[in-house]
């Protein structure tokens, strides 16, 4: 489903990822761990088009993204941030703006029950965000970004901010998406989530994939 050849990255010839060679099927869910500054995140955002590589082609169901409208990635692949990310408005609010971008309807449904999936059930649509604990935005955001069910769902730290138990009910809610197909990248120092559910784990060093490990 997605494929990146021979991908480099480069700032100020500075080189932040160094010749990748990486597929992605249906599916697969898959933990991204290394050491701080060893290009995890600027792998994630180059697989989600937010940055071009220097060198090297990405592509996304055989087609090169070069040919794909940005837009259209941006609905198939879906990124989560390590911090929140919402409007200082209500709950409803940031719940409904995925569907506006899109011009669709509002499905309030889904909505309750993302909310509740999250641990925030209690809350209603008029809630305004910004009284909310950094957590609870987190989750917020979480389940905004699950309103449309992507084909790649990217993780940067999602659940750093959240306490354990927050945190499983977070990681259940993602990876029942696996059993629907949904592939999962998942950038995460917590070892133990990271032998939890994922079926690979690969390892990046200095901007390249040192180990890829086989968990199923």
């Amino acid at each position: 489903m997605l494929e990146l050849k021979n991908v480099s990255y480069q700032v100020n010839k500075r080189t932040i990822i160094d010749s990748i060679n990486f597929k992605l099927n249906k599916g697969d869910t898959v933990a991204i761990v290394g050491p701080s500054g060893s290009g995890k995140s600027t792998f994630l955002r180059l697989i989600d088009n937010l940055i071009s590589p220097t060198s090297g082609k990405i592509y996304f169901e055989g087609k090169d993204y070069e040919d794909i409208q940005p837009e259209q990635l941006r609905k198939e692949i879906s990124y989560l941030l390590q911090e929140s990310d919402l409007f200082d408005h209500t709950i409803g609010e940031n719940l409904a703006f995925p569907a506006e971008v899109r011009n669709d309807s509002f499905d309030k449904k889904r909505a309750k029950k993302l909310l509740k999936a999250v641990g925030l059930g209690h809350y209603d649509f008029n809630t305004d965000v910004r009284p909310l604990s950094g957590g609870e935005r987190q989750r917020i955001t979480i389940a905004r970004q699950l309103m449309y069910t992507p084909k790649i769902l990217l993780l940067d730290e999602a659940t750093s901010a959240l306490d354990t138990q927050n945190s499983e009910k977070i990681e259940k809610l993602i990876f029942e998406l696996a059993k629907q197909d949904v592939a999962i990248l998942w950038i995460t120092h917590s070892n133990d989530q990271s032998m939890r559910y994922f079926k690979k784990r690969i390892r990046l060093v200095d901007g390249k994939i040192e180990s890829e490990e086989d968990l199923s």
